[in-house]
């Protein structure tokens, strides 16, 4: 599966080259088999130029597209509470759920100040619509802001209400900018919020980018060759990771240091099984199922906590064994 993701921040000023960038990724969409298109539709502000031109990028994919291909999936970042009539302008742009998804954006411009109350606020609005939603929490400033983000979703587990919030997790975003030079401190802020909230899992394939969802990547691709045997070569697959995200220089160096950090500090089977949590309702991009059926195998096999693939080696494997 070949997957893209696209970006437009709204309102775009030169309608002429927003239509050109749309049908370039059309192209992509066409010309690629077994492909995965999201868009994200980031809605700072709202007004009625950006309302126009929502109904436009959407109207166009739809309208422009193969009959053979399905519908790209429409991420629209929204401010944090959204009006009443812009919610329901999106229940009617798209009557093909779960094709669209409304995503109220939150950052950690006020030290994540009031983040438990405005959820639940704009819960209690999104709730009267049909509409497919999801938070998204953007930690510019992570690991300073942490603290205060654990403590306002501590909040939220409080009440069965509440809890109700959780069973579709925020969308975690820490861009690669977040952290300043420390990168063993950022690598440790991950990591706890990873093992305080697993259910941060589900919400990784819903992410633009950034050092949650690499970190991810990290420690299922340092779990891969473990089970394979080939932990020599996982630092040049992470560097291939680092390289396929297309960041400046600078970008990539500091996302180096994070991987250097992660491999020192949390490279472990103990880790790994301290934060392999359990998705119910998404395939995940690195899931280890996935991986399994691009080996046609179905059903993955460990013996010695490694991975059998071919019907000889699990043979031999099992003679050894009987034979000891």
């Amino acid at each position: 599966m070949r997957k893209r993701i696209v970006e437009y921040v709204l309102p775009v000023q030169d309608e002429q080259s927003l239509l050109a960038r749309i049908e370039q990724e059309l192209r992509w969409y066409h010309n690629t088999h077994y492909a995965h298109l999201t868009a994200f539709l980031v809605v700072p502000h709202d007004n009625a130029q950006v309302r126009a031109q929502l109904e436009q990028i959407i109207g166009v994919f739809r309208d422009r597209k193969d009959s053979q291909k399905p519908d790209p999936n429409f991420k629209i970042l929204s401010p944090a509470q959204p009006d009443a009539s812009f919610v329901d302008l999106l229940t009617r742009l798209d009557c093909r759920l779960p094709k669209l998804m409304l995503l109220p954006h939150l950052t950690d411009h006020d030290h994540f100040s009031g983040l438990a109350d405005s959820l639940r606020s704009t819960a209690a609005l999104l709730r009267r619509y049909i509409i497919d939603f999801r938070f998204c929490i953007t930690a510019e400033r992570l690991p300073q802001t942490l603290p205060a983000l654990l403590s306002e979703l501590r909040k939220l587990s409080e009440s069965p209400e509440d809890r109700a919030l959780l069973t579709r997790f925020p969308v975690i975003e820490v861009p690669f900018t977040a952290g300043g030079d420390d990168s063993a401190q950022l690598a440790s802020a991950l990591a706890e919020l990873w093992s305080r909230w697993p259910q941060l899992n589900d919400s990784v394939n819903l992410s633009r980018g950034g050092f949650v969802k690499h970190f991810y990547a990290l420690k299922e691709l340092w779990h891969l060759a473990r089970i394979m045997n080939q932990e020599l070569s996982v630092e040049a697959d992470i560097a291939k990771l680092r390289a396929s995200y297309g960041v400046e220089a600078a970008v990539e160096a500091r996302i180096a240091a994070f991987d250097q950090a992660f491999l020192e500090r949390y490279a472990s089977l103990g880790q790994y099984n301290e934060w392999r949590h359990s998705s119910n309702s998404v395939v995940l991009e690195f899931d280890l199922d996935s991986i399994a059926d691009t080996y046609e195998c179905q059903s993955p096999v460990f013996v010695d906590n490694r991975w059998i693939l071919e019907r000889t080696s699990l043979e031999l494997a099992t003679d050894k064994g009987r034979k000891s």
